[in-house]
């Protein structure tokens, strides 16, 4: 076998152990997107207290290809190190955790933490196989979401057919620890810019495609899609 054919059924498998994870399948039409629905929206800071404010600096967003390889596409080396910078971020996290030197007295809200930080972590681990690769993948993009430079939101689609499938959704792991703990310093609804700079593209640059399709692990992710206006596949018998 040759090392492009090796190389995609080594993907494949990961993403099916993507898929071994519970969550929802959500779609949307694209025509039944919204003026409203593509315009941005601003971030919104937690301060104090938990307190939280507008802010007056708006979220950046940018599309990377993935149709060159990493040598010859400088987007593919950055984002290769803000990622594997977030691998390892995560598991810093995660064994601060559990090693007590991170405490966190709300046992509820440690484990729904701890799950969110390890699904976050693998899907992270699973992009870097992607995106440090010299194989090219047309029918991929990764679209980041930014606030002031920080990459907040990262976010992997696939194209197939008439379907732009949103297939891993992945955060700043410090953001996400802050924005669950309401921390300050947290920042939220990038994941929100996040599929409106997604939907936007598709609008403006991919006619070819009529359905937005998404899996999603997240609680929060699943609420932020639904107020979006997606919905539940439902499977036909």
């Amino acid at each position: 076998m040759n090392k492009v054919f090796i190389s995609f059924l080594y993907l494949c498998l990961i993403s099916l152990s993507t898929l071994s994870v519970a969550g929802k399948s959500l779609i949307i039409n694209v025509n039944d997107l919204k003026n409203q629905d593509l315009t941005s929206v601003p971030p919104l800071l937690i301060g104090e207290n938990g307190t939280s404010k507008v802010s007056e600096t708006i979220f950046t967003n940018e599309k990377i290809t993935l149709e060159q390889p990493i040598a010859e596409s400088e987007p593919r080396k950055r984002l290769k190190i803000i990622v594997n910078g977030y691998i390892s971020k995560s598991k810093e996290i995660l064994d601060s955790i559990k090693d007590g030197s991170f405490i966190i007295s709300d046992i509820s809200q440690k484990n729904e933490l701890l799950v969110d930080l390890r699904s976050n972590y693998n899907f992270l681990r699973e992009s870097i196989e992607f995106i440090d690769s010299d194989t090219t993948f047309p029918k991929y993009n990764f679209h980041t979401t930014k606030f002031k430079g920080n990459t907040l939101v990262i976010t992997k689609t696939y194209k197939y057919g008439d379907e732009l499938d949103i297939s891993l959704v992945m955060s700043n792991p410090e953001n996400l620890v802050n924005n669950k703990l309401k921390l300050t310093g947290g920042i939220k609804r990038a994941s929100v810019e996040n599929v409106r700079s997604i939907a936007r593209d598709v609008v403006t640059n991919e006619p070819s495609m009529k359905l937005l399709s998404a899996y999603v692990v997240s609680p929060t992710l699943e609420s932020n899609y639904r107020r979006f206006g997606f919905t539940e596949e439902l499977c036909n018998e």
